[in-house]
């Protein structure tokens, strides 16, 4: 490898993409990342919209991440997490919730936010679907 090449992986190394000026080197918005993933809500993201948890407090095994870009959702959350939301923390969005698969049966609109338990007039354990309206 000659010295030149040598020298430039050595300052890659050194500096995450970030800190590196090149044109092609962006960091992708919520809309840009959805598009790229299909346009739609995907699961298991290490940079979450929204999660879900199984008990109040944000307790319980393995909580649901979703990410979605505007006008997506999860029209059902999944044999795994149905009908088993206690606590949900918002990062960023506006999201839509239902107790039916298919955004059926809407129950309330929730915005950025840590919500411990489920808000008044939604019942324990009862969301099937979200949608990001925001």
């Amino acid at each position: 490898m000659s010295n030149i090449k040598k020298h430039a992986v050595d300052i890659m190394n050194q500096k995450t993409l970030a800190e590196l000026s090149f044109s092609a080197v962006k960091e992708l918005n919520d809309k840009v990342a959805a598009t790229c993933s299909g346009g739609v809500a995907y699961t298991g993201s290490n940079d979450p919209d929204v999660i879900l948890y199984r008990d109040g407090g944000f307790g319980g095994s393995n909580p649901l991440a979703v990410n979605a870009s505007i006008g997506d959702g999860l029209n059902y959350v999944g044999d795994d997490f149905n009908d088993l939301t206690s606590s949900i923390a918002i990062i960023r969005g506006t999201w839509n919730f239902y107790v039916d698969a298919g955004y059926g049966n809407y129950q309330t609109t929730l915005g950025p936010g840590l919500y411990s338990s489920l808000p008044q007039g939604i019942a324990n354990d009862s969301l099937s679907s979200l949608y990001r309206a925001g």
